[in-house]
């Protein structure tokens, strides 16, 4: 007989969209609230990495320069400004001094000086020209051959204040020696200077007199002095008379104030420049002599 068979009451009884499934686990609740923790984590990463953004790079940090610690430098003291070194010419002794007629002879030499000093002096020598005896200038009727170089007979070109002197010898050596004074010291000093220039342009010169007599110079170049006065000196050879006859010489000339002294030595029996210097002394050492001289003059002045 057909009809609808009754539910079987094993049938269950709930409904059909009721989950199923009787056998699962009473976890799976939990499963869901596993499921949404991570998501939470994430977004807490997400705004850690939002606030810090690693790729904005940061500005590289500037060095704070330490301040500067103020250090006091003491000022040092003032040095006085180094004037520049200028080297002062020791003054020259009796440069302004004033000699006369009463204290020019002063300034010539002595037998003494002669006899201590000239080696053909040491036995003695005579006066062969007394002082006061002899005229400044040429001898009368006579002139220099040329005519410029006259004052390196003369010394000065006009007739000085004052004028002497004097000469002594022996048998092997003449010593002559004149003084002009000027004026004054600076006169002296002009007088001084234009004989040094006509000295240097006259190596040769002559001396003609009224009977046609002839005496020639021939001098080699003029030496400064080393003394303490301004002075020059230089080696002569002398020729005179028709036979040339011929002797050795030494000349000089020394400023002392306002006068200039002039001297010569002549060797009488040497021939030779060496036998010369061997009876008189070297050039050098009679220009020291009579500086010596000079400079006694000076101290003696009053």
């Amino acid at each position: 007989m057909s009809g609808t068979a009754p539910e079987s009451s094993d049938a269950p009884r709930t409904p059909s969209d009721a989950p199923g499934g009787g056998d699962e686990p009473a976890s799976r609740p939990g499963r869901r609230t596993g499921r949404w923790w991570w998501l939470g984590v994430v977004a807490v990463v997400v705004v850690i990495v939002l606030v810090w953004r690693p790729w904005v790079s940061d500005p590289p940090a500037v060095p704070v320069a330490p301040s500067p610690t103020a250090v006091t430098t003491p000022t040092p003291a003032a040095s006085p400004s180094a004037a520049p070194t200028v080297t002062t010419p020791a003054p020259v002794p009796g440069a302004d001094a004033v000699f006369d007629e009463t204290t020019a002879a002063s300034l010539l030499a002595t037998s003494a000086d002669l006899e201590s000093k000239v080696p053909a002096a040491v036995d003695g020598v005579t006066r062969r020209v007394e002082p006061g005896t002899v005229p400044w200038g040429l001898p009368e009727g006579s002139r220099v051959d040329p005519e410029s170089c006259t004052t390196a007979v003369t010394v000065v070109g006009t007739a000085p204040t004052h004028h002497d002197a004097t000469a002594w010898g022996n048998e092997e050596m003449t010593f002559v020696e004149d003084v002009v004074v000027l004026l004054d010291a600076a006169a002296a000093r002009a007088s001084f200077r234009a004989l040094v220039t006509v000295v240097d342009e006259c190596p040769r010169y002559a001396l003609l007199d009224a009977d046609g007599g002839r005496t020639t110079w021939t001098a080699e170049p003029a030496l400064e002095g080393q003394g303490v006065f301004p002075a020059i000196v230089q080696e002569i050879t002398v020729r005179t008379g028709e036979d040339d006859e011929t002797r050795q010489q030494t000349t000089g000339h020394v400023l002392v104030g306002n006068a200039i002294v002039t001297w010569t030595a002549t060797a009488l029996r040497a021939e030779a420049r060496d036998d010369a210097q061997a009876a008189l002394g070297t050039p050098a050492e009679l220009s020291a002599m009579v500086e010596q001289r000079a400079l006694s003059a000076v101290r003696a002045l009053p």
